[in-house]
């Protein structure tokens, strides 16, 4: 790139893969929903190569989601939360995969990271995927598991006024989708604090192959669209629903303290500094993190380099006095 916008750092982790994609004949392009899980398929192996957490206990439970179909609650309690006396903070984390690609199991690696270093058990559903399962069915199984920590809080040792929503890109989506349905049907205690990681909230958002930073893009204009379109019936013109896509919500008061971070090079980067403005205007505390030289998920394919352990550090951070 003759004009190369990469953190140094970043661009010598990514450098040979740059090479090697070069050297091969240009991926399909992303045309519908077949076409963009192909082109994100190899991102399994780039979670499978972040390093895995000692001293994590990890559990499954089978709970009903709102049209009675059992899903699986993941949960994942690390060393330090099971020596801590009862009742304990929780996390309900969101994994990302654009409403239509990944799991649980891909992200566990991920996820345990989050969970030793903050020392809290984090939970994750194992919620169902667009198109074969559009909204608002994602969203219901989300919010289904904060129903049940709420109901199972004694069983699990869990404090409900402890309890925080981390997501990460459109699981930042989900979860943020989850808190503002939570606020409206004036769930108590309310949820203490949202984490949201390079969120995905706003089904508008586009930029054309010729916008200057597209050659940067880890997830592109196209899929952006192609996503949406899967997951809520979204062109980007026609109303959706908030909780589908929160940035089309009109009111923001009464939402969690919220964390929120992305980078420079993220196709999200614009809707999210709007987001964490328009949440400021509505009297809600936030702290907001912007990374240059680095795209969506940067963390997770550059997993050790500086930036992306600081961004790992704020998250966890965020989590303190939960």
């Amino acid at each position: 790139m003759a004009d190369n916008k990469f953190d140094p750092e970043y661009f010598q982790i990514i450098q040979p893969l740059v090479a090697l994609k070069a050297s091969l004949p240009p991926p399909a392009p992303i045309t519908d929903i077949d076409s963009l899980r192909a082109y994100y398929a190899d991102f399994e192996l780039v979670l499978a190569n972040v390093p895995d957490s000692p001293d994590i206990t990890e559990t499954t439970y089978q709970i009903p989601s709102k049209d009675g179909t059992l899903i699986t609650l993941h949960r994942f309690t690390p060393a330090a939360a099971a020596a801590t006396p009862g009742p304990r903070a929780a996390v309900l984390h969101h994994h990302g995969g654009g409403f239509v690609n990944n799991t649980v199991v891909q992200f566990r690696k991920d996820i345990k990271r989050y969970a030793h270093a903050s020392g809290l058990t984090f939970y994750a559903a194992e919620y169902r995927l667009a198109p074969e399962h559009p909204f608002p069915t994602p969203l219901d199984d989300c919010y289904a598991a904060l129903e049940w920590l709420h109901a199972n809080a004694a069983s699990e040792q869990i404090d409900p006024a402890r309890i925080a929503l981390f997501g990460v890109s459109a699981g930042a989506g989900l979860a943020t989708g989850v808190a503002l349905k939570a606020r409206d049907d004036k769930v108590s205690p309310p949820i203490q604090k949202l984490v949201l990681a390079c969120p995905m909230l706003d089904d508008r958002t586009y930029w054309p192959e010729d916008h200057p930073l597209s050659p940067y893009l880890m997830w592109t204009g196209t899929a952006n669209r192609v996503a949406w379109g899967a997951y809520a019936g979204a062109d980007g013109v026609k109303e959706i629903s908030p909780y589908a896509a929160p940035a089309r919500a009109k009111d923001l008061s009464g939402l969690p303290p919220t964390f929120i971070d992305c980078g420079e090079l993220d196709l999200f980067r614009d809707e999210d500094v709007e987001f964490a403005t328009r949440l400021l205007k509505a009297g809600v505390t936030v702290e907001l993190h912007l990374y240059p030289g680095v795209p969506h998920g940067f963390e997770i394919g550059a997993w050790n380099i500086r930036v992306s352990k600081i961004a790992v550090e704020n998250r966890v951070r965020a989590l303190d006095n939960l």
